[in-house]
């Protein structure tokens, strides 16, 4: 028996197989244009919905876009305000353009003018007389002759700046060893720093010439031996010469040792200028004179190089001077100067007549200079 629901399916399936058919003859055109691509009934059914469903998606109104009429009148307005201004411009310019033509013309007409081709001839006659005239004149007798004088001018100016730059020199120098001829301030280091022989402002220039002319160092031991009393007065006139107030107090002590060594009583003239050598030290360089002097912080003497020449060769014996000697380390007594070995030690090695003089030197020697910085002031 057929139900009435059955029934009424039976349409349903023929307008479904008709469907299909009609899908399947698309699909197979289809197929032909893709290459036999074959597609299920369902997926053909969910294909052509999909595409229904596009078209009903691109088929829109577009909106309406109204253009208000105060702009359109504006572009208008716009419009003819260029335009105006293009046709003053043009009426502006017109004259300029006619006036310049004018200017062309007249310009040509001068340059063809009787004028001109007398200016062209008046130059072409001044570059045939300025020829000839250059043809007459001896330049190579001219430069010749301004490099002659030149050159006399440039030894003239030589011959003059020689003894300028000979003085200059000399001035580095105190005025003692400014005689010495071809004086090396090598030779002097190696006299003040190396060895602690005092030069400056004494001795006298014959013996500081044979001091710093010396070959070694034994060779200027024996100069300070044999020309002792010559070096005695050369200090005592040295000293004796101080007028400042800053040096003042020292004089005294420094005569007393002078006089102490002329005596015969070196180890006594020795001994008062160990003392007088550090008191004038500290005085004048306090505390900075461990900057001077060998110390557990002052290994070297670098601190000498601020000095200038003249400084250089007034304080530099104080390097010698002043080596480091400590009888409880044992230490060997120097056999030059030394004031610790002078101040802490006696000593036959130490204290002689030579190392006196030596002492007295540098002692008679730092008051030269520091009355010398006193007349500065």
């Amino acid at each position: 028996m057929v139900t009435d629901d059955a029934a009424a399916e039976e349409p349903l399936g023929d307008a479904d197989d008709a469907d299909r058919e009609e899908g399947n003859a698309d699909r197979d055109e289809d197929d032909e244009e893709d290459g036999g691509v074959e597609l299920t009934p369902e997926q053909a059914e969910s294909l052509r919905r999909t595409f229904a469903i596009i078209r009903q998606g691109l088929t829109f109104d577009p909106p309406a876009v109204k253009i208000p009429e105060a702009f359109l009148t504006g572009l208008v307005d716009v419009a003819r305000i260029v335009e105006t201004q293009q046709k003053m411009l043009a009426t502006s310019i017109e004259p300029i353009i006619i006036a310049h033509a004018n200017i062309r013309e007249q310009m040509a007409k001068a340059i063809s003018s009787d004028a001109v081709r007398s200016i062209v001839l008046a130059r072409a006659e001044i570059g045939r007389t300025v020829e000839q005239l250059t043809r007459n004149i001896d330049f190579a007798g001219i430069a010749a002759k301004v490099s002659q004088s030149f050159a006399e001018e440039q030894l003239a100016l030589l011959q003059n700046l020689g003894p300028a730059l000979e003085a200059m020199r000399a001035s580095f120098y105190p005025p003692n060893l400014r005689e010495i001829s071809k004086l090396k301030i090598e030779a002097v280091n190696q006299v003040v720093m190396a060895e602690g022989i005092a030069l400056y402002g004494l001795p006298r220039s014959s013996t500081a010439e044979a001091l710093v002319q010396a070959k070694n160092a034994r060779a200027r031991r024996e100069i300070l031996g044999r020309r002792w009393k010559m070096i005695s007065a050369d200090c005592r006139a040295a000293v004796l010469s101080c007028t400042s107030a800053a040096v003042a107090p020292y004089v005294p002590f420094a005569v007393a040792a002078l006089d102490a060594l002329d005596s015969g009583h070196s180890a006594g003239a020795q001994a008062l200028t160990g003392s007088l050598i550090d008191a004038v030290v500290t005085g004048y360089f306090g505390r900075d004179r461990y900057k001077y002097t060998p110390n557990k912080k002052t290994p070297t003497n670098d601190a000498y190089n601020e000095f200038t020449i003249r400084e250089f060769i007034a304080f530099a014996p104080m390097w010698q001077a002043y080596q480091q000697f400590y009888v409880s380390n044992g230490d060997k007594v120097p056999s030059t100067f030394s004031r610790n070995a002078t101040a802490h030690t006696v000593s036959p090695r130490q204290f002689s007549r030579r190392n006196a003089v030596q002492g007295l030197m540098l002692a008679c020697s730092l008051l030269y200079r520091l009355d010398e910085e006193a007349s500065y002031v």
